[in-house]
């Protein structure tokens, strides 16, 4: 295998009023087309005051004295192999099912891979979308996104005063009580940690059992952690699970429950159980 190629470049700004496009095709190694995706993968960053920040225009107006960082790898050049599904939009947010593989936020490479450039990119180029919360990388299920700037603070605010309550869902090796409940209260990096479940059902074939989740807490992989540290791990869990591994972590935010932010109404979203039962499908063979 070919060792995927690196460009990474920082350039001062030298000339007032330079595009940031001409500055980059000086320097880069790249085509136009190329140049062009990495501003519109998000692999582009312009530095002028404090940190900087992503820019997406390649006519962006550079200033004496800023800075322009490019970098790019395969990723920062391939497009997004996943397609989220839109659950509900309610104007200035939306709720969307993100499939495991799709990250939540990007990185200095490029954020086409993250949900709410995706969403920019394949579905709404006229609305800007917004971090609201994260889900780890491989666990599949339902984001909001804001689309506006007051949106997102008010979501971030609810989701740190804990006002939106989410439920995992989790198929687990081994097969434990239909009903039966614990809570689970081991530390992680000597953090208190907090995860509440209750078996649901029972897939005897491949001796796994179905899990309905409440994390009290909110600490890095937790729910794969507690449930690896009883013997119950999420199939197909990599870090914290044991082979054979066949397809996707078996774990899924599978519902939403909160109070509208601006009209006070009700809402709950959840996804069908068997969303995930048929990405198991492998194990029951």
């Amino acid at each position: 295998m070919t060792q995927e190629p690196l460009i990474e470049l920082h350039r001062p700004v030298l000339y007032k009023q330079q595009l940031a496009i001409e500055l980059l095709g000086h320097y880069a190694e790249l085509s136009q087309a190329e140049l062009e995706l990495c501003f519109d993968n998000g692999a582009v960053w312009l530095e002028a005051t404090g940190k900087p920040q992503r820019i997406y225009d390649p006519a962006t107006p550079l200033k004496k004295g800023q800075k322009i960082h490019l970098y790019c790898n395969q990723s920062t050049l391939s497009s997004c192999p996943f397609v989220a599904k839109l659950i509900a939009d309610f104007d200035s947010f939306s709720v969307w099912n993100k499939p495991s593989g799709m990250l939540s936020q990007g990185s200095k490479w490029g954020d086409h891979w993250a949900l709410y450039r995706w969403i920019r990119q394949h579905h709404w180029r006229e609305r800007d979308s917004y971090i609201t919360h994260r889900l780890d990388r491989f666990t599949q299920g339902l984001m909001i996104v804001a689309h506006d700037a007051e949106m997102n603070k008010k979501l971030h605010r609810m989701f740190e005063a804990r006002q939106i309550q989410k439920t995992y869902r989790a198929i687990v090796q081994g097969l434990l009580a239909i009903g039966e409940q614990r809570t689970l209260s081991a530390e992680i990096e000597h953090k208190t940690a907090e995860t509440w479940f209750r078996a649901t059902d029972q897939l005897p074939p491949a001796n796994q059992s179905l899990l309905e989740i409440h994390p009290k807490t909110g600490r890095k992989h937790q729910i794969r952690i507690h449930l690896a540290d009883i013997d119950h791990p999420v199939v197909n869990d990599r870090n914290y699970g044991q082979p054979p591994f066949n397809g996707d972590l078996m774990l899924q935010a599978s519902a939403l429950e909160f109070i509208h932010p601006q009209d006070g109404t009700p809402l709950k979203l959840e996804l069908d159980p068997i969303d995930l039962l048929k990405l198991n499908k492998p194990q029951l063979k």
